[in-house]
């Protein structure tokens, strides 16, 4: 079993629904014994008296665009091949509306907009019980939330419902602002913990002298913590009005319906009388380098450069992030070629956000623990600013435009991902650009990214850490970008992407069409015929291999083979296999984990998938394992390991898994430390690599799920044929779990200067997937704290305490061994951690005496079944679990009886449940952060 290393959730969590919405909402706003002139108007003066009327304007590329009359935009994206629904509604505000003393007033205001409205009180609950992954987001120029369901047209008009209410009703208050204050702070100190976090923070702040994009969105501590609750309201009142919105809703939904039901919500909104505000601060022309120097506690070194570039609308921004990528591609990047092939950095990256205003093109390189940084620095400073001597090439240019445009078209077959994604290009001003600049993206030539280098990569135009006075400055103009309407005056898109079949994933109809495999080496095979979005395949490979003797001593070469697999085999380099994977649109993903499995996973499109299974073959059969490519993995492996030395969350989790593992001293799955972890990849060579890849590439007990538009017989055949002469010499055998029942631990490590702190709670249970009492157990997680919001544990440590960004518990349970693990998990500040751990007892105490209510089942019930239908409506997921069941012997009907055992749980059995597996007396609490320097405060 494996322990969970890096525990968190985004703020929501999964869950679900009941009542109707458009119609409570429409008489929000008035009484039933008002007469006709006294309605709304005179009680909320953002009401409308007469519903606004929707109007059709567009259709690009399968997104039909409308606009309410009240001046709200909307887009509808329909695929009915998916069996969600996405809500997204993208306001025009982030960091960058923020007036002098502000700052962090939008992402607190996001937070505060999940405390109700007036028609919607505990909207929370009303998540989970629908069984809807909902999560909200703020960043420079916009501010998004959604919500992700079951396709259902009662949860789409309580979720349209409660958006157009919570956008002009809120109701947060001046004590709620108080309590999620803590919170908030919490999430500062969480991001205090990471150096390169920190470092961008004072770079942006140092490369902007004006313009607003030099705050961090989470803003000031003194400003979050000291601006009067009424200028949150009016910061409120100010910009979420329908006319500074988008409401995006992509996946299936009935389109007659649901525009019926825009105009019933959000087209009860007043158009407001007063224009929207414009911002006008330019940043100047930067005219002369600039240092920042940034000292904190850490292990590895960083060096990065920040250069101002122009506006996502600008004609040079295509080809800037064209350069972005051939700077930073992983395999044939000049970062990869010039700092870390040679041993000068362990890691690298390069990145330009797409902006509204001018932005910023960042490189960043990751040194080595103990090492001077000099050589690094000036390499780095080099690679960008000698690219005028070190010309770019074609080739160079046309990977990376084939990198971006198959990432595009990749992003575009997933309308909900979609969705999303229009929340950024919605805030640079118009959603059609998002396929406006994947077209200009083709058109990039060489001399257009050799220009932009030269242009903008130069010394005065650098934010790095020091100040050279030069007698002679050149600097980098940023021209203004043409008006959005200008260039998108004539667009109109290209041909929608080819829509899947509409055929929900259920056992029922997974099992009309399953077909199943036993090759004679001995994989399975299970296959799910089905027409995707865009043509494509979903195959997962699961290979077990080896024993514990094969393993021994070899575990970190084992792991390590995994990433190794794609830096070069006996036909293809490392850039030809990059290359390769582009030029076949597709995605593989090569694992390999400590308990001795290969996991590979394809997406790949129908039209070239030969090709793609030969090439996937090709690199599992042939590796070099050049030396200079094991260094590489090993230092960014080494590196990573360093960088968890003094991380409150990994050094809590790490002596969780340290006292809770059984198995003995030289075991492969013996919990090892980083020092031993360490010294292991030191020990990694070619021919170790090689050895253990002979014993254990092996497909002889492999398990394959496929979905796809594939003929079933005949891909089996040659997938067989092709992948059969994998017969590692190792004999399999699996490696059995093996937890220790501990008790009474209490491990509170200091981890100095470090702002935040990590909490797990831990211990065995006697509890599989085939017990008898899983179903109760797993309920009584979900409501105790495994709901996200809902769960008592984010009531109680967030909500009304607010001594925690994020808290929640888990069960790590597997289908055929006998014990799992229990977990809670908690962040704080140093000085809240022993509140957080009294209230955790408290709740233990209460749950454990008073139990939980009918009500409280019921949702969480009904919340599991729903969040199973919502993950099984990914067919990536489903191609895993077509794998796993030939693994574990696991039949699918084991779902339908899993829908059958949830329904028929009682209250009492519940409430056993936790008493019997998570209720202890004697705690074992692992901890780590600053406290001696809490208890000096």
């Amino acid at each position: 079993m494996t322990i969970i290393t890096h525990l968190t959730k985004p703020r929501f969590s999964l869950a679900k629904t009941l009542i109707s919405s458009a119609v409570v909402f429409t008489l929000s706003a008035c009484s039933s014994n008002s007469s006709e002139s006294d309605i709304a108007v005179k009680a909320n003066p953002k009401m409308a008296t007469q519903a606004a009327k929707i109007e059709y304007v567009r259709n690009v590329e399968g997104i039909d665009e409308y606009t309410l009359t009240n001046g709200m935009k909307v887009l509808l994206y329909p695929d009915p091949a998916q069996p969600k629904t996405l809500v997204n509604i993208t306001y025009r505000v982030g960091s960058i509306h923020e007036n002098y003393g502000e700052t962090g007033m939008a992402h607190l205001l996001e937070h505060m907009l999940f405390k109700g409205s007036t028609s919607y009180k505990e909207i929370d609950k009303e998540f989970n019980k629908r069984g809807m992954r909902v999560n909200a987001t703020t960043w420079l120029d916009r501010t998004n939330y959604f919500e992700l369901f079951e396709s259902n047209e009662e949860n789409l008009a309580w979720a349209l419902g409660m958006e157009a209410d919570r956008m002009v009703n809120a109701t947060f208050s001046k004590t709620e602002l108080e309590s999620e204050m803590t919170v908030v702070r919490n999430e500062m100190e969480r991001g205090e913990n990471s150096p390169f976090r920190m470092l961008s923070a004072r770079m942006g702040s140092t490369a902007y002298l004006w313009h607003n994009y030099a705050n961090s969105t989470i803003g000031a501590r003194s400003d979050v913590e000291n601006f009067p609750f009424a200028k949150l309201r009016k910061f409120y009142d100010k910009h979420y009005r329908p006319d500074n919105a988008v409401l995006t809703i992509a996946g299936r939904f009935d389109k007659n319906k649901t525009l019926a039901l825009i105009e019933q919500t959000f087209g009860m909104l007043a158009k407001p009388a007063t224009e929207i505000e414009k911002l006008y601060t330019v940043e100047p022309v930067q005219d002369g380098e600039r240092i920042v120097n940034l000292r904190r506690t850490g292990e590895v070194p960083i060096v990065a450069a920040q250069y101002h570039v122009p506006s996502a609308l600008h004609e040079d921004t295509p080809a800037i992030q064209v350069l972005v990528q051939l700077l930073s591609d992983n395999a044939r990047g000049r970062m990869q070629k010039m700092l870390v092939e040679p041993g000068v950095a362990s890691g690298t990256g390069a990145y330009s956000y797409l902006r509204k205003d001018p932005s910023a093109l960042t490189i960043i390189a990751q040194g080595f623990k103990g090492k001077d940084i000099n050589e690094m620095e000036t390499a780095l400073l080099t690679l960008a600013e000698d690219i005028k001597t070190k010309k770019i090439s074609a080739t160079e240019v046309e990977q990376a435009k084939v990198s971006i445009l198959k990432e595009t078209e990749d992003g575009l077959r997933n309308v909900t991902s979609v969705g999303m994604e229009l929340s950024e290009f919605i805030a640079m001003g118009d959603y059609r650009y998002i396929f406006f600049f994947r077209d200009l993206v083709e058109k990039v030539t060489v001399e257009d990214v050799q220009r932009v280098a030269e242009k903008y990569l130069i010394e005065s135009n650098r934010t790095l850490g020091r100040f050279i006075p030069t007698k002679d400055p050149v600097r980098a103009e940023i021209t203004p970008a043409k008006d959005i309407n200008e260039i998108l005056a004539t667009y109109k898109g290209r041909e929608a992407i080819e829509a899947g079949e509409v055929y929900d994933n259920n056992v029922e109809n997974i099992t009309a069409r399953l077909q199943e495999f036993n090759w004679n080496v001995g994989t399975t095979l299970s296959v799910y015929p089905k027409k995707l979005r865009g043509g494509e395949v979903r195959i997962e490979m699961t290979l077990p291999t080896g024993n514990i003797d094969s393993l021994k001593g070899y575990e970190q070469d084992f792991k390590l083979m995994g990433g190794l697999l794609y830096s070069g085999n006996a036909k293809y380099s490392k850039e030809d296999i990059a290359s390769k994977l582009d030029e076949l649109k597709a995605s593989v993903n090569i694992s390999t984990n400590s308990i001795g499995t290969i996991n590979v996973s394809i997406k790949a499109v129908k039209a070239h998938l030969d090709d793609t299974l030969d090439f996937v073959h090709e690199m599992l059969a042939t590796p070099l394992f050049e030396e200079s490519e094991i260094n590489i993995d090993r230092n960014a492996t080494v590196t990573s390991l360093e960088s968890n030395r003094n991380e409150p969350s990994a050094i809590a989790a790490a002596t969780l898994r340290e006292s809770i593992n059984g198995h003995p001293k030289g075991h492969p799955l013996a919990f090892k430390t980083l020092d031993q972890q360490i010294d292991a990849l030191n020990k990694v060579t070619r021919a170790r690599l090689q050895k253990v890849h002979k014993a254990h590439m092996s497909v002889k007990n492999a398990h394959i799920g496929v979905v796809g538009d594939v003929d079933a017989k005949t891909f089996s055949e040659k997938f067989e044929k092709l992948f059969s002469d994998l017969k590692g010499t190792a004999k399999y055998v699996e490696m059995k779990g093996n937890l220790k029942d501990i008790s009474g631990i209490d491990s509170w490590i200091e981890t100095p200067d470090k702002a935040n702190s990590m909490l797990f709670i831990g211990h065995r249970v006697e509890l599989n997937k085939q017990h008898p009492d899983y179903h109760a157990a797993t309920v009584a997680n979900s409501i105790f704290g495994g709901s996200g919001f809902a769960s008592r544990l984010m009531q109680r440590i967030r909500v009304k305490e607010g001594y925690s960004y994020g808290t929640g518990s888990g069960l790590q349970l597997d289908f055929n061994e006998p014990n799992g693990l229990y977990y809670m998990r908690a962040i704080a500040a140093p000085e809240n951690m022993k509140k957080v751990v009294a209230a955790y007892k408290e709740e233990v105490a209460k749950a454990a005496t008073e139990g939980f209510t009918q009500t409280e089942v019921d949702n969480a019930i009904e919340g599991e079944l729903k969040s199973l239908r919502v993950s099984w409506s990914n067919d990536g997921t489903i191609a895993n679990l077509l794998a796993d069941n030939k693994q574990l012997k696991r039949d699918l009907t084991w779902y339908t009886e899993y829908v059958e055992k949830m329904n028929a749980l009682t209250l009492d059995q519940v409430n056993a449940a936790f008493n019997k597996y998570i209720a202890t007396k004697e705690l074992n609490i692992f901890t780590a952060g600053d406290f001696a320097k809490a208890a000096k405060k």
